[in-house]
């Protein structure tokens, strides 16, 4: 295992609950290395959103391995020294309430589920603990809106009660993580950020950079 000299940070939430925002946010006023979703990079996403049976299981490889890339870059970069800390936009853990609620829902089948879940159990015996992690408890609404504003093609087909179910398994995974249940999650610092992430002002800004870099330095 790699061993950190600078805060990692995850910032965990639904689609559309601003992560990115509260990552960037953050990491300009701490000096902060950001590593954003991928997105525009994402083979799957466009076909995923049209035809979800089909190429769930094949999106939800591909992010796991992708999280667990980006997981490895914060960790090196905060172990060289080359940088005051790393912000990831999601990372491994989050991706795993889509990979249950496409379980659920029957886009991913029973014998698929258990190899996604048996590469996440041993990925996590080898991930680095967050210095702390950021949870954006939004409402499914309010991302949704969210969501529709940004208007981006490959998430027309998205509706509210898809991120209501991906919160309902955030909060099983939160649960899981508080009570040291995955290798990973033993004494993770769990901050749950409430509010909408584009009606903050400076000064709120301000005192959440803040509010998070005392986190780091306990």
């Amino acid at each position: 295992m790699i061993v950190p000299h600078a805060p990692i940070i995850w910032v965990e939430g639904i689609i559309a609950s601003g992560k990115t925002t509260l990552a960037k946010e953050v990491a300009r006023r701490l000096e902060f290395k950001v590593l954003e979703e991928p997105v525009e990079s994402n083979p799957y996403l466009a076909e995923f959103y049209k035809n979800q049976k089909k190429y769930a299981f094949g999106l939800q490889l591909f992010m796991l391995h992708h999280r667990y890339a980006m997981k490895q870059e914060a960790a090196f970069a905060a172990a060289r020294g080359s940088v005051k800390g790393v912000v990831l936009d999601r990372c491994i853990a989050g991706d795993r309430a889509f990979a249950r609620h496409h379980m659920k829902v029957g886009n991913i089948d029973a014998l698929d589920y258990e190899c996604y879940e048996y590469c996440y159990q041993m990925m996590s015996r080898s991930i680095n603990p967050p210095t702390v992690l950021i949870y954006l408890n939004v409402q499914p609404e309010t991302a949704f809106a969210r969501m529709k504003k940004r208007n981006r093609p490959e998430e027309s087909g998205v509706d509210v009660d898809y991120l209501r179910s991906i919160k309902k398994e955030y909060e099983f995974l939160l649960s899981e993580i508080r009570r040291g249940q995955t290798p990973w999650s033993h004494n993770v610092y769990v901050h749950e950020f409430i509010g909408d992430v584009d009606t903050k002002t400076e000064e709120e800004w301000a005192h959440v950079a803040a509010t998070v870099k005392d986190i780091c330095e306990r």
